[in-house]
């Protein structure tokens, strides 16, 4: 390294997710980013709406710079009532400018916009930070409607980088920015030898709405404790489903079979006490709590949705059934419940692929590497890291 560039600062990124007091994955996702881009010697903002470090449902590092375009609103505050469409149309006009006013006081060198909707509305008001912005996601590239796909083939490809988390997206996203990455999630769980847990447990992870299927998996499940009384399901998320699917399983009689968790930061623990892991999910990007699952060394069962599951999970680690196939899914875990053996020698594959293919390392390199190229594209010298 020569004198001059020891003495750069170091590339200044901002994080931008629309509500960081959510406990979701990309929520998850950005928040674990943060403290890792700042382990490699980047500065590191985090922006989003209207979430304070207080509200954060993951923690950051002190070092990390919180901001929030506005004060958060009261709780069941009206939003419109000029009708769902024109509702609609003033919050992302509310949550576009919102972020501007981030990126203005960031001044960062590089942004990465988190989600689409998010990235559309930013993109919109904020024309001049699409030289610098990094747009992801975080789902597959036909889960969100056509007029948001149509925003989303005008706007990214005025941007300086796409990133794709799975290789069955990157030809889509890179028709319309050929700046594009695949960078893959990983998990920040690892573990050395896989818990195997005897009891008939299965664990499912996620925010209780419509995408993740847990109205699926609740049928599935109803076939599962008819022919295994014994068997048990820990639910565990929170969300806008959750008095329906409470109901659900009460209609389904199974409801003494199912374990409802809130959202915690520390979920080692659950996936450790979980004999099969099930992703029920009608659609992903690349589902972090699936990877987790595999790098504890949970054998898992997941609907082929698009997309994630069949690039995270091989025969040998996993059981991937047709997109919401409740019989098959039911049939899946009941062969996992019931042969001990064949978990066992999942969970000790589940570790072996994790370290293999999700680097976490390799993750983190990429994601600084991108921003760096980014940040000097743009006009700003970067450090190096």
């Amino acid at each position: 390294m020569n004198a001059s560039a020891a003495t750069r600062r170091p590339t200044h990124v901002l994080l931008l997710c629309e509500n960081l007091a959510l406990a979701g994955g990309v929520e998850r996702f950005v928040c674990e980013l943060a403290d890792a881009l700042l382990g490699r010697g980047l500065q590191v903002t985090l922006g989003s709406v209207d979430t304070p470090r207080e509200r954060l449902v993951y923690p950051v590092d002190a070092r990390v710079r919180v901001l929030s375009g506005e004060a958060p609103r009261p709780a069941g505050e009206s939003r419109s009532g000029l009708g769902k469409r024109l509702a609609i149309l003033g919050e992302r006009r509310r949550a576009g400018r919102a972020l501007g006013r981030v990126i203005d006081e960031a001044g960062a060198d590089a942004i990465v916009l988190n989600g689409l909707v998010t990235a559309c509305s930013v993109l919109i008001w904020k024309k001049a930070a699409r030289a610098r912005s990094i747009c992801c996601d975080h789902n597959h590239f036909g889960a969100r409607s056509a007029l948001w796909q149509r925003l989303r083939a005008r706007l990214y490809p005025q941007v300086a980088a796409v990133v794709s988390l799975s290789e069955a997206d990157r030809p889509k996203f890179a028709a319309l920015n050929r700046n594009t990455r695949v960078i893959l999630n990983t998990s920040s769980l690892h573990a050395d030898a896989p818990a195997l847990p005897a009891a008939p447990r299965a664990l499912a992870v996620g925010r209780l709405q419509a995408q993740k299927g847990f109205d699926l998996l609740l049928r599935a499940w109803q076939e599962v404790v008819r022919r295994m009384p014994e068997a048990r399901l820990r639910i565990l998320g929170g969300g806008p489903l959750g008095g329906e699917l409470r109901a659900q399983a009460k209609a389904l009689a199974i409801e003494a079979s199912v374990e409802w968790t809130a959202p915690t930061d520390r979920i080692e623990p659950f996936y450790r006490e979980a004999a099969v892991f099930v992703l029920s999910s009608r659609y992903e990007g690349m589902p972090l709590a699936l990877l987790e699952a595999q790098a504890l060394g949970v054998p898992a069962v997941a609907f082929d949705c698009p997309t994630g599951p069949r690039e995270i999970l091989s025969e040998e680690t996993g059981i991937v059934v047709p997109a919401e196939d409740v019989a098959a899914l039911a049939e899946a875990l009941l062969r996992l419940l019931g042969d001990p053996a064949l978990r066992v020698r999942m969970a000790e594959a589940a570790i072996a692929r994790d370290r293999a293919v999700f680097s976490r390392a390799r993750q983190v390199g990429a994601w600084a590497a991108l921003i760096d190229e980014v940040a000097t594209s743009a006009g700003t010298p970067a450090a190096a890291h």
